[in-house]
């Protein structure tokens, strides 16, 4: 199978369809509900560069809302999770938990004429303390987008994990550079000595299910000990790594199409001291090092011109196949041979 075009890996054009065709229309992983417990509590960030919010009003409910003040376009929180009164931090106008304008700070006219400004509304929904949001005001129901993640969950206590830190790892590269990257231990010798030497690289497989939306890692330990944790992908940028003591929720949060920001929730089972968790988080920080050192690599040379696509291994590229195929198929693409 050819890969995809070089040129959709630096393309503002291409990175444009692919915000409409990809990431307004799927249900994206936004923060965990840990941070969502009393009201006026939210998280917030970027998807694809729409800035939007989610909060817990006074009945305890999830609300998703554009974070964009109908006013003048300013902020009603900062990025990142903490408590909100609703109010714009641009001119102060204040909105209700159901989104509607409550007050416009003196505003020195008819507020009537102000009746009908609110903030826009996004899809949220909440599975096993997983907080998604979909842009799209036709979005299937979660379960659904879902499809087989949860049996591969199933059998990890992850609502008795305890959020640990967020690390922000930014890459000077495209969304799709990092992704590919992910999805295949093709690169494994050469990229990480240390997980090679953890790892049979050769016996890495990558299972792709429910149509190339859901993909399984497994790489048996060079040992002989078996493997105890698991490692999924959803479509189209999350990536949950579980374990029995904790996990990781990492997600690939494009900022434009030269840029995607690595974002991990790190969680642990109580019981887990400081020092194990330490050491944990700073074996994930190596691996993640040098995947962004390939990548940014990888993406000057895509950058270059020179590279026009290639073709994918039959035995190590599978799932980074079926991630590509969706790519096409999202954007109206024909599919390559």
């Amino acid at each position: 199978m050819e890969t995809l075009p070089a040129s959709w890996y630096r393309d503002p054009e291409a990175y444009g369809r692919e915000r409409e065709a990809v990431f307004s229309r799927a249900w994206v992983y936004l923060g965990h509900r840990q941070h969502l417990r009393r009201t006026g509590d939210y998280v917030a960030d970027e998807v694809a560069g729409w800035p939007v919010f989610v909060v817990v009003d006074d009945d305890g409910a999830l609300r998703g809302y554009h974070n964009v003040c109908a006013h003048r376009a300013g902020p009603i929180v900062w990025d990142g999770t903490g408590s909100c009164a609703m109010t714009c931090r641009y001119h102060g106008w204040t909105y209700r938990f159901d989104g509607g304008l409550l007050a416009a700070r003196d505003f020195g006219g008819d507020e009537s004429a102000l009746r009908d400004a609110g903030l826009t509304t996004v899809a949220v929904a909440e599975w096993r303390g997983l907080v998604f949001v979909n842009l799209s005001e036709n979005a299937a129901p979660l379960a659904e987008w879902l499809g087989s993640f949860p049996e591969v969950c199933a059998r990890f206590p992850m609502e008795d994990y305890v959020h640990h830190h967020r690390a922000g790892h930014p890459v000077r590269a495209n969304w799709k550079t990092y992704a590919d990257n992910y999805l295949e231990g093709y690169h494994i010798p050469l990229v990480h000595p240390t997980l090679n030497r953890a790892v049979d690289a050769r016996a890495y497989e990558v299972t792709v299910h429910d149509g190339g939306r859901l993909h399984r890692h497994r790489a048996p330990a060079r040992d002989g000990a078996p493997t105890l944790g698991e490692w999924a992908y959803l479509w189209p940028n999350l990536a949950l790594n579980l374990y029995p003591d904790g996990m990781s929720i990492e997600r690939f949060v494009p900022r434009g199409p030269a840029r995607v920001d690595v974002t991990l929730d790190y969680f642990f089972v109580d019981g887990v001291s400081e020092r194990e968790a330490q050491a944990s988080v700073a074996s994930s920080n190596v691996v993640i090092a040098e995947d962004v050192a390939i990548c940014e690599a990888v993406q000057r040379n895509l950058d270059a011109g020179r590279y026009r696509a290639g073709r994918l291994s039959p035995k190590h590229e599978l799932g980074l196949g079926a991630f590509q195929r969706l790519i096409r198929e999202a954007l109206g693409a024909p599919t390559a041979g």
